[in-house]
């Protein structure tokens, strides 16, 4: 495809305004969110180099999710500058068709996505998960790796709750079996600490209650059998959801759907991690859109300003920011409604992209030729 030299010389300019924004933005977060917990960190009187690498790891994290919203500001940026100075006016006029002339960016926009996907994918969470060593081996809570309160589904149908369970020993306290038939709780088994084999649970200060025969029956120890799989994955920390990739997340949702267990947060970040690079697309679509489709609708907002490239560029960042705002907004909301399961998990992360991206396509086809 022929690039007219106008367009390349705005996908140039385009691309030095997103990698200065991307970067200058993502290193300010990350170090505005050192300054956020560096009160936390100085307990443990952390080094010189702790800070610094603090900052490295972080800014993929927020890379990652500036993307969509620097791909628009950027694109709001130069083609406003672009309706100001006439140029696309004038090449309009001379018989240009804008829609044909603007497929680049079109086709750009779907490279930032997929790269941005495969950033997130396989970059950030890599980098998500060194932070996260680094801060347990700070704090010195990643040495004891323990889960509380779990409970598992057996595929026999039977429950079983652990109070605590250490990944390194693979050794549960606390534990309790309750064996039903139907809906009818036959059993139940009591047990001070178990070690948790592949099929079995070598279980120690044992008392069995048979409710069916009304006896109570205490022990030392007990082999009991049991269909169940306790790995890290399944139980780690959902709230470092980050260190996964989409791969990773399938595997952990298999690993719990494995021992009975349904997470609709899993279900809803993984769809999510999906959709979130479709809004890429559909940003560059958005700031392509409203300078050139939509100008006579805002041109009151420019009108009152003055005429200079950096008013425009104020007001263009403004507008960016006000649309970043209101995206972040309805986004949380469905994504929300996804956790709750008010919505399915797997169709709330779609509906905010899907609603944009309506607008922005509406947008670029009122473009005039």
């Amino acid at each position: 495809m022929k690039i007219n030299t106008v367009c390349k010389y705005y996908i140039k300019d385009f691309l030095r305004v997103f990698f200065i924004l991307i970067l200058s933005m993502s290193t300010l977060l990350s170090i505005v969110g050192l300054v956020e917990k560096i009160d936390d960190f100085m307990l443990y009187k952390p080094s010189a180099t702790f800070f610094i690498q603090y900052v490295f790891y972080s800014i993929p994290r927020y890379l990652f999710y500036l993307i969509p919203f620097v791909t628009l500001i950027s694109s709001l940026f130069i083609f406003s500058i672009g309706v100001r100075s006439r140029e696309l006016l004038i090449l309009s006029i001379a018989g240009g068709r804008l829609r044909e002339l603007l497929k680049p960016f079109l086709i750009l926009g779907i490279i930032i996505a997929i790269s941005g996907f495969i950033f997130g994918e396989f970059v950030q969470p890599n980098f998500i998960k060194k932070l996260n060593i680094m801060i347990d081996e700070l704090t010195e809570k990643g040495k004891s790796q323990l889960q509380r309160d779990i409970f598992l589904k057996t595929k026999d149908g039977s429950i079983l709750k652990i109070g605590a369970f250490s990944q390194e020993k693979r050794i549960a306290t606390d534990v309790k079996i309750f064996i039903l038939k139907g809906d009818v709780l036959i059993k139940r088994i009591d047990s001070e600490q178990a070690e948790i084999k592949s099929k079995e649970l070598f279980l120690k200060n044992v008392i069995t209650y048979d409710f069916v025969n009304g006896k109570i029956e205490k022990a030392q120890s007990l082999i009991y059998p049991v269909d169940i799989k306790i790995s890290a994955v399944a139980f780690k920390d959902i709230k470092k959801i980050e260190e996964f990739g989409i791969g990773e997340l399938l595997q952990k949702r298999k690993d719990l759907k494995r021992v009975g267990l349904n997470n609709p947060k899993i279900d809803t970040d993984i769809s999510g991690k999906l959709s979130y690079n479709f809004v890429t697309f559909f940003m560059m679509v958005l700031g392509i859109s409203l300078p050139l489709g939509a100008y006579e609708r805002f041109s009151f907002i420019l009108s009152k300003t003055k005429t200079s490239f950096q008013a425009s560029g104020i007001i263009t960042v403004g507008i960016g920011l006000v649309i970043t705002i209101i995206y972040w907004l309805v986004y949380s909301l469905f994504m929300f409604l996804g956790y709750s399961k008010m919505l399915p998990p797997f169709i709330s992360p779609w509906i905010t992209p899907l609603i944009f991206g309506f607008f922005s396509v509406k947008l670029y086809l009122s473009i005039k030729e």
